[in-house]
């Protein structure tokens, strides 16, 4: 079976618009200070966040009070790992944009390393779905939107996140989003040949250990889905990984009644758009903001997000009716399904008390 890297969650912080410009009084490069040092310049609170190889705790400077997420590595369980750390440490330190976590300064004591960044207090998205299940259309193309500026802007610099997921966007006043935890990022000016990442949000060209900046896109795609109704678009029984793996190297995108039934079709054309199993087909970041769902979603208009219209099926139709041939009849009549008999699903309200009608005559249920 792949092996997977399997990166941590990260945390729940934020501070959106504040400039920091507190002189740190201990060294932020590879200096080793002590646990004392630290104290003495932090008020080192609560878990806000914890993965593999990391917790995040709530800090506080002593001097004026200012808040800040601190991220603890244990070094002892960076052993043969400890490329990341300095990877993540390089990257974070050269980004700088409003959708990225901003990571301010760092120190080292001999047992562990303490990166210090903005305070981002909603929490991450992960648990933010947790909560609600799911989002509007226009929260969820906000969202999108704010990701895609995120990732336009590491994309610029050659950078690709490998591990975009709900737990590494965290958010701020509820539908705004950072992107954090770039601990499997990387540089990238020849194919990525790496297998790692989350399998839930793993790209499909990277099970073939190939891959560039677009596979971030896929993850994307896969938040996107998520949002909108609340499970993800490729499913294994029982956690199944390699099942999975098999469900997103086939691509093959469904939209379920009666969970997508009030869900544009602008929202359907851009998680298709973006769950493109072949890269090259896939939207980038920059494509993905200009995309008419997003454009509508974020510069709202009164047609904007309209959901497809109900169609209306003869009252008459009753479930007895529904024979084979009868289906292929009313499909043909509805439209939906292109005439085929294939789930036999009719959409929410479209027959008078039932939602869903299976033909009992069909060998292709699922």
């Amino acid at each position: 079976p792949t092996q997977f890297i399997l990166n941590g969650r990260n945390s729940k912080q934020e501070k959106v618009g504040t400039k920091y410009e507190v002189l740190f009084d201990l060294p932020s490069d590879d200096s080793v200070v002590t646990l004392s040092d630290i104290e003495r310049c932090y008020d080192i609170g609560h878990i806000i966040g914890d993965g593999n190889f990391a917790v995040v705790r709530e800090c506080r400077r002593h001097d004026n009070g200012e808040a800040f997420a601190m991220k603890i590595v244990e070094r002892s369980k960076l052993i043969g790992r400890e490329h990341m750390m300095q990877n993540e440490l390089s990257l974070m330190g050269s980004l700088s944009h409003p959708r990225v976590v901003r990571l301010l300064t760092h120190h080292h004591t001999h047992t562990h390393s303490y990166l210090v960044m903005e305070m981002v207090a909603g929490g991450d998205l992960f648990e933010a779905i947790a909560e609600r299940g799911k989002y509007p259309e226009e929260e969820a193309g906000l969202m999108v939107c704010d990701v895609s500026e995120a990732l336009t802007y590491i994309h610029s610099k050659s950078i690709v996140h490998r591990d975009l997921k709900p737990e590494n966007l965290l958010v701020r006043d509820v539908t705004r989003l950072k992107l954090g935890d770039f601990g499997l990022a990387m540089v990238v000016t020849e194919p990525i040949f790496t297998v790692c990442g989350t399998p839930t949000y793993v790209a499909p060209e990277i099970l073939s250990e190939t891959g560039d900046s677009i596979l971030d896109l896929w993850a994307l795609g896969v938040i996107l889905y998520i949002l909108l109704c609340g499970f993800p678009p490729f499913r294994s029984r029982n956690r199944d990984q390699e099942e999975l793996f098999q469900l997103v190297r086939e691509g093959q995108l469904t939209f379920l009644s009666p969970y997508w039934d009030d869900i544009s079709d602008g929202a359907q054309s851009l998680v298709r758009a973006l769950l493109q199993v072949d890269p090259t087909e896939r939207l980038t970041a920059v494509q993905t903001l200009t995309h008419p769902w997003i454009q509508a979603t974020t510069h709202p208009t009164p047609q904007a997000c309209k959901p497809r219209p109900v169609i209306n099926t003869p009252r008459h139709l009753s479930r007895a009716s529904f024979t084979q041939p009868n289906c292929l009849n009313v499909f043909r009549e509805l439209k939906c399904f292109s005439g085929k008999c294939k789930y036999l699903m009719l959409y929410k309200n479209h027959v008078l008390d039932f939602s869903m009608v299976e033909c009992p005559h069909c060998d292709t249920l699922e």
